[in-house]
Parts: structure tokens; sequence; C-alpha cells
């Protein structure tokens, strides 16, 4: 790399008025097509999201009606407790379902895109790129930054800042280097080895480290995670939407990411979060910054006091705050940036429990003098995620308990005063099941993720619910009593299953050092109830009476659907465990130019759709 000239941050006098008046929209067909194919399924999604609302009224109304004709059947007292209470998991596990549904319903018809849009020329804001790093793998650092100091953008106009949290002398001398050769990029440390949930003081940090170079800081803040590489038009793309709106403070892309196992076996692709979600919430001015490859004005961030310390989560609250202070923040659908996922079963567990761990504390906000000027409409926004979140994952386990109790009694799962009523009843759910298959379908089709058998289980990611859940009873009491966010150290989660060579080392170290026992268990506790279901049939005077006892007992539709969901689920971490794909190499998924150590992710790479289960067995 050239030698760079140094940033000139004086030369304020570039208005932004003159940087929009560069600003020209992207005719990208690809793009427009891509557009064209998402919306035309998720302006489906209302329709059959109503469809589905209505048919589990249905169902569950009938049913209830059904149980209360049952009373005066021949069903003895203790069968019909076990058919309210079979009645009662149902409708509390389909409780979650009909929050996204209702949430699809209102959002999801006016989903839109921001307009792709480019900044050209060289009349441009002046940028500070922080780059955070904690202890991560030095070349991946490396690359991150060195894709930082090629971006198209005019080198006077930003610079790039490494955040340093793992006090490496290491990564302070490599970085001098390259600031040898290009005098914006620059390196700072708290001087501290933080433990935990130390992104939001990492930045405030960097807020106050620009402040005392020349020329002060810049008139805009971006983020980069250490791992996400960004494309060289990477700022020409998100500045634009803050130069032609002065309400909006923050632009942000999605997460895409080029390292992912061919099927996707324990679900760490993200499509549905930012293929669906975050354009559904664009729609209603309430999309939320992603975490990492936004841009944000520093007079934005200064008028919310830097960013939230209180949440795992910084980016949400920042989101939140900055709509409290009357900014607007878009979400831009377009892919400027590739990153890592966890290469190890191990790390992704840590992963799931932050993030657990990072949505419950987004309740702090309740706590935070800034949520004062919040209106009530803006605070439930902020604690709903939080609420719903945390019923979904207290319910299914709750059921992952308390459905294995249930089957062993052997009792009628399901009670109706007469057979049409029961057929009656099958019917109404067959209706329920298929608006529901439609529904999921639509938005695994609007996100691209072309849904198969193979795929079902690393969608529902039901698997994780275990640990998440402990992880809630660990965190949700002191931050429920105002007390903050306890240190993030999860526990137990030491071994990579990968480094034992044989099937039976792969299953020791799974069991017990990640905890897969509890999967282990929850498999064989409903296989063994199912099968003292069976017991309780075998004595059926009949063929035709044995398949009817065993659809009202065990394979009730509903009930079936979700018992054999746990299974499969709970069977995920467990096959990845025993027979881990291969590891590869970053290096193959990398183009990397020997001149100037330029590394992007290979287009095969970035083909996300090359790992979509669909795929496996084609």
């Amino acid at each position: 790399m050239g030698e760079a000239v140094p940033p000139s941050l004086t030369a304020k006098e570039t208005t932004w008025k003159a940087a929009a008046a560069n600003v020209q929209p992207l005719d990208d067909p690809y793009e427009k097509k891509r557009e064209h194919e998402q919306l035309k399924f998720m302006n489906r999604v209302p329709k059959v999201a109503l469809a589905s609302i209505l048919s589990s009224w249905l169902y569950f109304g009938y049913a209830f009606k059904s149980l209360l004709d049952a009373q005066t059947g021949s069903l003895s007292r203790s069968d019909l407790k076990v058919a309210w209470l079979s009645y009662a998991l149902q409708l509390a596990h389909a409780f979650p379902a009909g929050f996204a549904h209702l949430l699809a319903l209102s959002t999801m018809g006016r989903a839109k895109r921001q307009p792709l849009l480019r900044l050209t020329g060289d009349s441009c804001p002046t940028v500070d790129i922080f780059v955070t790093y904690c202890g991560e793998e030095l070349d991946v650092l490396l690359d991150t930054v060195n894709a930082a100091t090629a971006l198209d953008y005019p080198k006077d106009r930003y610079r790039v800042i490494v955040l340093d949290d793992s006090v490496s002398d290491e990564v302070e001398t490599k970085i001098r280097k390259f600031r040898a050769e290009n005098k914006g990029v620059h390196y700072t440390t708290r001087g501290i080895k933080p433990k935990t949930h130390t992104k939001a003081g990492n930045l405030n940090h960097g807020l106050g480290f620009v402040s005392t170079l020349p020329g002060g800081p810049s008139e805009v803040v971006a983020v980069l995670d250490v791992d996400m590489i960004p494309s060289q038009h990477w700022l020409r793309a998100l500045l634009p939407h803050l130069l032609l709106d002065p309400k909006v403070a923050l632009a942000n892309p999605p997460q895409r990411h080029y390292n992912i196992p061919d099927g996707d076996p324990i679900g760490q692709v993200m499509d549905i979060l930012f293929d669906v979600v975050e354009p559904s919430k664009n729609a209603t001015n309430s999309a939320w910054c992603c975490g990492t490859g936004f841009v944000v004005r520093r007079d934005a961030l200064d008028g919310i006091r830097g960013v939230p310390e209180e949440s795992i989560n910084e980016d949400i609250l920042t989101s939140f705050f900055l709509n409290a202070a009357g900014w607007k923040i878009v979400y831009v659908h377009e892919d400027v940036q590739w990153g890592l996922v966890p290469s190890t079963l191990t790390a992704h567990l840590k992963r799931e429990q932050r993030s657990c761990a990072g949505i419950v504390s987004t309740a702090a906000v309740l706590w935070n003098p800034q949520a004062q000027s919040m209106t009530a409409e803006e605070k439930y926004g902020a604690l709903f995620p939080a609420f719903a979140f945390s019923l979904s994952v207290v319910i299914d386990m709750v059921a992952m308990i308390a459905l294995p109790l249930l089957l062993w009694t052997g009792a009628p799962l399901v009670a109706c005063s007469t057979d049409l009523q029961l057929w009656t009843l099958s019917t109404v759910w067959l209706i329920k099941f298929c608006a529901l298959f439609s529904y999921n379908l639509l938005i695994t089709k609007a996100a691209n993720y072309h849904l198969s058998l193979a795929g079902v289980s690393s969608i529902s990611g039901t698997w994780a619910i275990p640990y998440q859940f402990l992880t809630l009873v660990r965190f949700a009491p002191s931050v429920l009593t105002g007390g903050g966010v306890p240190l993030f150290t999860p526990s137990g989660l030491k071994s990579d299953v990968r480094s034992a060579r044989t099937a039976a080392g792969r299953a020791k170290v799974a069991l017990w050092d990640d905890g897969f026992i509890i999967h282990l268990a929850i498999i064989g506790s409903l296989l063994a109830s199912i099968g003292a279901s069976l017991r309780a049939i075998s004595s059926a005077a009949s063929l035709q009476h044995f398949w009817l006892q065993l659809f009202i007992r065990a394979g009730w539709p509903e009930i079936f659907l979700i018992w054999s969901t746990f299974i499969i689920d709970c069977w995920v971490p467990l096959s990845y465990a025993l027979n881990p794909p291969e590891p590869m190499a970053r290096s193959s998924l990398l183009e990397r130019d020997l001149k100037t150590q330029l590394a992007y992710p290979t287009p095969e790479a970035k083909d996300q759709r090359r790992i979509r289960p669909s795929q496996i067995a084609a």
C-alpha cells in the first residue's frame, strides 16, 4: 500500500449539502430482481399469517368445546385432567408463534427496501472507522484493517482506529507497522483486559480517543467487528442515507458470513433476521442497529452520551435511545460486509448464550436515566423483545419437562364426546397446520432459505433452549431488580469436540464438557414415555381400536409435532458433535492479492445459497 495522505479533519467546510448533491441511485439489475422476488413472498405473508391466526383460534376454540362436552362422557377424572393439561401445553406452545404472526400481520405487508445509493466524487463527510478487537486471531484482524484502509473513499476523509481490549503488544506492533505506511491507521487500548460484554465500553473509549487526535472527532463514526471484511464501496453505499435525510442518525447493512458449513447443520445462517425481519421493521421506522458495519452521526451519538453500556446488546439499546432522541435508523439491504460464524460448536453455544443474555438485558433500559424521555410506546418496543423471547424459552423448556410426564401416564391427550367430534377436531387441526406450514414456507422463501426436511431442525434452533433457559435464569433476576447485567462468563463450554479423535472420545466431550447430556436425557425421557403409552394400549381389542388409541394417546398431531421436533432438534448437536464437519481453512475461502495482501471472500464463499439444506439432497 502506498503512502497515504494524513486525514485532514479540519476541512469541515465541506458541507453535507455538497456531498448530498453527489448521491446517485444504484442501477443494479441483480438487486432489482432480488428485491422483486423477496417482496413477492413477503407481501403474501400477512394474508397467510391471518389465516394461521384464525385457524389456530378455531382449533383451540373447538378443542376447548370438545373438552367441555367430554366432562359428561366415559373418561375418568384422571384422564380428563391429563387432557386439560395437554390442551394447556398445546395452547402455551402455540403462543409465541401467535405473537410472531400478529407482528407479521402488521408489518410485513409494508416491507420495503431503502433505495440503493452511491456517494460519488471526493466531497465526502469525514469518518472514524472503529475496529473492535478482544483477543481474536491476529490474521483475522489484519485482514479487516487492511480492507478498511483500501476503501473507495478519499484517503484524507477517513481514519481507521483499532480498539484493542486484549492489551496485546503483538497487535500494537502490527498496527504501528500499518501506520508507518498509512498515517490514517491508529491503535489504542484502555489498558485493561475486561472480562465480558465490553464492546460498548471499548467503543466509548474510541469516541474519547479520536477527540484527542489532530482535527478532533470526525463527523461520522463507522464500526466493524474484528472479522467483518468490508467491501470497497461500503461507506459510499451507506453514507448517502445520512446525507439525504437529516433525521437519519444511523444506517446499517446485513451481516453476511463466508465460512458457514455446507447444509448449515446447527442453524448459523441469519437470513430470516436480515432478509425478512429487518426490512419489515424498516417499513415501520423501527429498524435496529445490527452491531457491525453501521455508520452513525457523531453528534447523534454524543447526544445520547455515547454507546449505552447497560446491556450486552449495546446495538439494540443504541437504537432505542437514538429513536427516543428523535433520530431515525434505516436498514440498507445491501451486502457490504462479510464475516465469520463460530467454527466450533462450543463457540456457537457461547454465542447463543451471549445473545440470550443480551436480549434479556435490554430490559435494563427501564433503569437508564435516558429512558425518562422515551414514550410508553418506545418503552414497550424496548421491552417486548425481551419479554417475547423469554416467554418462548420458558414455554419450550417447560414443555420439554412436562411432555414426557403427560405421555408417561398413557392417558388420552385429547377428549371428545363422539367420534365425529374427534375427526372434526382432526380436520380443523389439519387446516391450522396447512396455514402454519404455508406461513413458514413464505418466510423461508423470502429469506432465500429453501425449506427442506434436512433444514427444519437447524431453522427452529430448539436444541439451544436448555442453554438459553439456564442463561435466562441466571440473568433475569438481576436485570428485573435493576441490579444491572452480571458478568457474562459461560461455564462448562471449554472443549472442542473435534479435538477428540474417536467417536467415543467425541461423545464424552459432547455429553460432559459441552453439557449435551441434557439433550440425551430429553430424547431418552420422550422415547421412554412414548413406550409407556404404547404399553398402555397393547391390549387393544382390535387393530382398529389400537390405531385409534395410539392416535389419541401418543400421536395426536399437535402433540406429535412437539415431541418429534424436540427429539429431532435435540439430536442436532449430538450428531454435529459425533460427526463434525471438516474445518475449512480460512485461506481457502479468500482471494488474496499477494502484493497488497488485500483479501476478500471468494464468490463461492459469499454465495450463501450454496449452503442451503435443499442442496444436500441435490
